[in-house]
């Protein structure tokens, strides 16, 4: 029999039960659906044409499953934060939130995962500045200095706006934000079968459910 779920978004028990729920599933597809209140109805199986997949089992790769993708509650997770940063740049962040209709508690989960506050942050791949931009996401968004706390935070939540519009979940914006989205389309709108996409996604949630409590 599929398992089918249905789960509010803003009640922050969201990753404690996923985290119980999906404990007991070995290996399955999960299927996501979203109605016109903004619940999230899962399923192993596609019910109907308003269910798209999430994520893909993969018979050479880690079931994608909720044990393996969220099994841990945002309680329990470790948030690598400056408290002294983060209170210079939330001014920005609310703005920037504001803005570009976001949460300040996610721009702020991004920003904890991407730099933790560490305006000159530079990755091994050659992302700049608190939102980690590549120098091509820099210019395409009109950044003239990425370490600049005000044109990185801006300049992210364009993006991630972007991104949600488009994939119409956090967890898919935040996929493609860590992968490209061009990945995420080839992928059909599903979450990359790659271990860093998964960790990331899982990890930003996981400080954002952290926020909504403790910000």
């Amino acid at each position: 029999m599929p398992v089918l779920l249905k789960l509010t978004i803003n009640k922050n028990i969201l990753v404690i039960f996923l985290s119980i729920f999906f404990s007991q599933l070995v290996q399955a597809d999960i299927y996501i659906y979203i109605d016109s209140n903004g619940n999230q109805h899962f399923s192993e199986r596609k019910v109907n044409d308003k269910y798209r997949l999430l994520l893909r089992s993969e018979t050479n790769k880690a079931p994608a499953t909720f044990k393996n993708w969220k099994e841990k509650s945002y309680t329990n997770i470790s948030v690598p934060r400056n408290k002294t940063l983060q209170n210079r740049y939330h001014p920005l962040i609310v703005n920037a939130a504001q803005k570009y209709q976001l949460e300040p508690e996610f721009l702020h989960a991004v920003i904890t995962a991407e730099s933790s506050y560490r305006r000159k942050a530079v990755s091994s791949a050659g992302a700049q500045g608190l939102m980690q931009l590549m120098p091509v996401t820099a210019e395409r968004f009109g950044v003239d200095d990425p370490f600049d706390p005000k044109q990185s935070i801006n300049a992210g939540a364009l993006y991630l706006n972007k991104l949600l519009k488009e994939f119409k979940s956090k967890e898919l914006a935040l996929a493609a934000y860590n992968a490209g989205e061009g990945t995420v389309r080839r992928y059909n709108k599903q979450i990359p079968p790659y271990p860093e996409t998964q960790q990331y996604v899982k990890k930003v949630i996981g400080f954002y459910w952290y926020y909504k409590d403790n910000l």
